[in-house]
């Protein structure tokens, strides 16, 4: 198993995240869209594309169930996923380690009158006390904060008896990690087949932008892969963990399907490229 902790510290990673995370999530996608403002319109231009590109997004975050729950959510980007959250009666925080996001999702909140609040802070460290929230939101974002180990296990922590944490973080099994890092992808099945557990990291630059990159290119500062066993190990401290795999983009040798066809396929749940969980406590 490998990570970037023998080349940079903890301290570096959770710098250097909170300076390009400062760009929301989605500022690419937005200036494909036109977006250009944060206005009501604009945001809701924004949201209706996020949401009809992840259709299986409700099938893991209950958004129904929510009313009256104390919820964190750990990543911020846009603020699409932390509108719906609010607007579903939730007791609602927000949680990024960069500011430009928290003040997206303050932004909308008091433009659409919703209550909650968001706070620059890292998962790492949370600013909240122990058993705080009934459910803990984290889609995309603990696999960038460097321990991916230590940032659910703050989690737990942080949840009451019975509470959930659901999460998405990158699959380690991916089609576009066999095709992409093959002999990385294969030293760590070959490392879990003799029992090794834990995260698969990527020190090149292209490898981590093939996810997520800036508007100028730049990829993400660290990011992390992960199989479904050694994810199943971080959560041992869980009562019980469900787990996903999602999601599929247009691949050779199918280039004549379209992304929708392939979503209604085997495909994603096999060779996806993100992995949903849940984890109760």
């Amino acid at each position: 198993m490998t990570n970037e902790h023998g080349f940079r510290s903890q301290k570096t990673i959770s710098e250097e995240n909170a300076r390009f995370w400062d760009e929301l999530c989605g500022s690419r996608l937005a200036r494909c869209l036109g977006i250009t403002d944060s206005s009501p319109q604009s945001l809701k231009r924004f949201d209706d594309w996020y949401f009809d590109f992840y259709p299986y997004l409700d099938r893991h975050i209950k958004f129904a169930s929510l009313n009256g729950k104390t919820v964190l959510e750990i990543g911020l980007g846009y603020g699409t996923v932390s509108q719906k959250l609010a607007e579903s009666g939730a007791i609602y925080r927000g949680l990024d380690i960069a500011v430009g996001p928290v003040n997206m999702v303050n932004h909308r909140l008091s433009q659409n009158v919703l209550d909650g609040l968001a706070t620059q802070g890292n998962i790492l460290d949370p600013p909240f006390e122990n058993e705080s929230f009934d459910v803990i939101i984290a889609i995309g974002s603990l696999h960038h904060t460097g321990d991916m180990k230590r940032a659910i296990e703050n989690c737990l922590n942080l949840l009451r008896p019975g509470g959930r944490l659901t999460f998405m973080v990158y699959y380690a099994y991916s089609y576009r990690r066999w095709i992409q890092a093959p002999f990385d992808t294969l030293s760590y099945f070959l490392s879990e087949q003799k029992g090794q557990r834990g995260v698969v990291g990527a020190t090149s630059s292209r490898q981590r932008a093939a996810y997520d990159k800036s508007v100028s290119g730049e990829g993400a500062p660290h990011t992390d892969w992960i199989s479904r066993k050694s994810l199943a190990d971080l959560c041992a401290g869980y009562s019980k963990l469900e787990m996903h795999i999602e999601n599929i983009d247009v691949i050779p040798p199918l280039k004549s399907w379209s992304r929708a066809k392939l979503l209604k396929t085997r495909l994603p749940s096999l060779f996806g490229l993100d992995l949903y969980a849940t984890a109760t406590k």
